[in-house]
């Protein structure tokens, strides 16, 4: 028993001290960040930038890229990219190895874009549903990786992909489900398959933040106009109750979301700085506690707990 508490003990200890090393020559290292224009991205960034990195952030708009320029030291650069356009992504690489000095890679591409998608439920979601929203969060993902990573195999560097704790337990919508599973198994994937290349791969998993993906009022414009795509015996069949109990849940998510968006930004710097790196990082106290628990727990025990509070059809009562 000793022996054992001994071992525990060492381990731990061995463990909280490897994780605190970092790496050196932050000032020589330059980092890709998509996604920049708000939340996360643009938050890391800044964080980035303060730390003495090259930043490099990719933006969606003109607007936010100058804002952002304007709130940086004069070492972060910035760039539009489209993750859903290849072209866009290729232009990203020449315009990201003009400002990489020669014979210089990439330290870490963090693969930050992501959008909600469309919310309703499965019956009336259809294929463009799916498609639009797995285009940022997966293919956007995998797009970027592949286009970057001869310049991160020069540096031995990171990749960093957020993927969510719905990669994880599947909640709802299941088109956003979908796409983080799919973050998860390509992010475990490229770990293998670059093991021996001296490339380290991350994955960000938070629970619910207060980010505009939780905007209510956009939330509630996507649920009506999924809504409205099923036919008149799925709208009788669900009915106003479950509509209304819907509204009513998404309305309470802001009270139940982290406001401490810099948990996250913690996770992502130390994924770039750690020189050992976590393959997962759970961030939140839901992710932590709530989501931990229901993935340890029989699957039929976490199906009635999730199912406890979710809106119920007219017609299956």
């Amino acid at each position: 028993m000793l022996l054992w508490v001994t071992v525990l003990i060492g381990y731990f200890t061995l463990k909280w001290f490897l994780e605190r090393l970092k790496i050196k020559n932050y000032g020589e290292k330059y980092v890709l960040v998509t996604g920049c224009d708000i939340g996360f991205g643009n938050l890391l960034a800044k964080r980035l930038d303060g730390l003495g990195f090259h930043v490099i952030a990719a933006c969606l708009k003109q607007d936010t890229a100058d804002k952002l320029k304007k709130a940086s030291s004069e070492r972060l650069k910035t760039l539009l990219l489209d993750v859903t356009s290849e072209d866009d992504i290729k232009s990203a690489l020449t315009k990201v190895k003009s400002i990489l000095p020669p014979s210089k890679g990439l330290w870490t591409v963090v693969n930050n874009a992501g959008i909600g998608g469309a919310i309703g439920p499965i019956e009336c979601l259809n294929r463009k549903n799916y498609i639009d929203t797995m285009v940022v969060n997966l293919f956007g993902v995998i797009d970027v990786t592949k286009m970057f990573l001869p310049l991160i195999r020069k540096e031995k560097g990171r990749v960093v992909n957020i993927a969510s704790m719905l990669g994880r337990i599947a909640l709802v919508p299941a088109p956003y489900c979908v796409s983080k599973y799919g973050v998860e198994a390509f992010s475990d994937s490229l770990r293998r398959e670059v093991y021996h290349q001296g490339i380290k791969v991350s994955i960000l998993e938070p629970g619910y933040f207060n980010t505009e993906i939780i905007n209510t009022q956009k939330l509630h414009e996507r649920f009506q106009d999924t809504f409205k795509q099923g036919d008149s015996k799925f709208q009788e069949y669900y009915g106003q109750e479950y509509i209304d109990q819907t509204k009513t849940l998404i309305n309470k998510l802001p009270e139940t979301s982290s406001n401490n968006l810099f948990q996250v930004i913690d996770a992502y710097e130390h994924a770039i700085t750690a020189r050992y790196p976590k393959h997962r990082y759970i961030v939140g106290n839901d992710a932590k506690y709530f989501f931990r628990l229901l993935w340890t727990i029989p699957e039929w025990m976490s199906d009635f707990v999730i199912c406890l509070s979710s809106p119920r059809p007219q017609g299956s009562r």
